[in-house]
């Protein structure tokens, strides 16, 4: 059985004027699951409420 692990974090302000709001990632989130400036991420909201985020892998890639 997988247990899914849950993380917490606050939406910031993006104190912009933009009404935008800054999600802040915890260190130890970002190293379980590899991900670092620059990634892409998905985001979809699920029926309960929860968010899920998954790494989006480009088609191509000029590299």
């Amino acid at each position: 059985m997988v247990t899914a692990k849950r993380w917490c974090t606050t939406i910031q302000e993006a104190d912009d004027g933009s009404g935008d709001g800054i999600l802040l990632f915890p260190d130890g989130l970002l190293e379980e699951m590899g991900w670092v400036e620059g990634d892409v991420l998905d985001c979809q909201v699920q029926g309960d409420g929860s968010v899920q985020l998954q790494k989006t892998v480009p088609l191509c890639s000029d590299e």
